[in-house]
């Protein structure tokens, strides 16, 4: 789960979004930036809003870059 997380932000990292922007998905999905790596639970609420973050990216960048 930690390398998901890791190549999510990544991602997000290429497609535009600030460090500070990724800090906030996460206070917004689970109040706070920072979290426990081995709470599965956590991890996968994380991976989840950062998926659905990437995939807004990707939709965005598909629908400009026309």
């Amino acid at each position: 789960m930690e390398q998901r997380i890791k190549q999510l932000c990544t991602r997000l990292n290429f497609l535009g979004y600030c460090t500070f922007e990724i800090k906030i998905m996460l206070r917004e999905a689970i109040g706070s930036a920072k979290f426990n790596i081995d709470d599965d639970s956590v991890c996968t609420t994380v991976i989840s809003v950062l998926e659905k973050y990437e995939r807004l990216g990707v939709e965005y960048m598909q629908s400009y870059s026309k």
